[in-house]
């Protein structure tokens, strides 16, 4: 289960769709995803590293591949293994101190052109120690306007069962999952997206590793079986005189359990040489806590809860990368426009949690 931001986990059980934003409840990578139908036959290989303030450590190979098939089609699959030292999630009454854990997963994309329309059709399943995630999803874009505005919508649905660890019970969760966004190239250099997400989680949506204290004793939450999110999103990117480019996003996020939250990033891209790219972003991001959040409980409460991710905090990312494409191919066993992307995150909440990740990855082209 996921809230309007989540402390970095070490195993995020992400809903998977094709257009996201920094947060967690609406995804996208990049401004004109939807609106773009060819890739650039690419194959990225990355490894990300994670340790955070808890003493959990992560380390996370990824392929991604990316391939056209024809003028109006393609396909990208992405698959990643993350091996887990002292899950933060782990069940506490077998493994106070937590324990280790592996979570696989794979992707699949298929787009296709069809008349005015751009069409993806995919879904993604992962599997990790007590989790099991299957998500499907379908989205279609057209281009209107000569290409300088691109309308998007999309439906994705989840099936998300956990493990009541240590028994061998497994409840269910369904997530649905609707998103539209409106994206439109102002001038030249300016480009800016709207984009509205709702999603609606119904059935079991505890977690039965985390423990609360109720009259002094520790149990496990419990949680409404019913919750729906929304989020809207804008989202500009400017080019600035001198290869540098701006980009800036906001997002607000509430749902029925009370709990809202805001977004704020801002981040700058500067060529120094055409083979050289360096960027940094900084990203706030501060929330409310769910209305029946408390540090303990007293009484006969319906609801109570030990999540970390339902109670009020705020936190701030630093993040820096370069991208270098060396004029030469990389010990001359890499094809040309090979790229090399180096890449640093620092996180600090208000909670007194701190993570920090690194990435190294080859950009391959094919």
């Amino acid at each position: 289960m996921q809230v309007g931001e989540r402390e970095p986990a070490p195993a995020p059980r992400n809903r998977w769709r094709p257009l996201a934003v920094a947060g967690v409840c609406v995804t996208a990578t990049a401004l004109v995803a939807a609106g773009s139908l060819r890739g650039e036959n690419i194959l990225n290989i990355q490894f990300h590293t994670f340790q955070d303030s808890r003493g959990v450590t992560v380390l996370e190979p990824i392929v991604d591949l990316d391939k056209d098939f024809t003028e109006r089609s393609g396909l990208k699959v992405k698959f990643g293994v993350d091996a887990i030292t002292g899950a933060s999630d782990s069940c506490a009454r077998c493994h106070p101190d937590g324990a280790n854990s592996q979570r696989t997963f794979v992707n699949v994309d298929y787009r296709r052109k069809i008349g005015d329309y751009k069409l993806d059709v995919g879904g993604q399943i992962s599997r990790e120690n007590f989790y099991a995630a299957d998500t499907a999803m379908v989205s279609i874009s057209r281009d209107l306007n000569k290409g300088n505005t691109t309308i998007a919508g999309g439906y994705s649905f989840s099936l998300n069962q956990p493990q009541l660890h240590p028994t061998q019970s497994v409840e269910n969760q369904y997530a649905h999952d609707l998103f539209f966004s409106v994206t439109q190239t102002l001038t030249k250099n300016t480009i800016l997206q709207l984009a509205y997400d709702y999603n609606r989680i119904s059935g079991y949506q505890s977690s039965p590793f985390l423990r609360t204290r109720v009259n002094d004793i520790m149990v496990v939450g419990n949680t409404p079986d019913l919750r729906s999110r929304q989020a809207v999103v804008v989202r500009l990117r400017q080019a600035l005189p001198g290869d540098t480019y701006l980009q800036a996003d906001y997002r607000r996020y509430f749902d029925t359990w009370s709990l809202a939250s805001n977004t704020f990033s801002l981040g700058v891209e500067h060529y120094f040489k055409p083979s050289l790219l360096v960027g940094f972003t900084y990203r706030w991001y501060g929330q409310t806590g769910a209305d029946f959040y408390q540090s303990s409980y007293t009484g006969n409460p319906i609801y109570y809860t030990g999540d970390f991710r339902l109670q009020p905090f705020n936190s701030a990312t630093y993040t820096g990368h370069v991208v270098y494409t060396p004029a030469h191919r990389l010990l001359d066993l890499l094809p040309d426009k090979t790229a090399i992307d180096l890449q640093y995150d620092r996180y600090q909440a208000s909670t007194q949690f701190a993570s920090s990740m690194f990435t190294l990855g080859l950009r391959i082209p094919l």
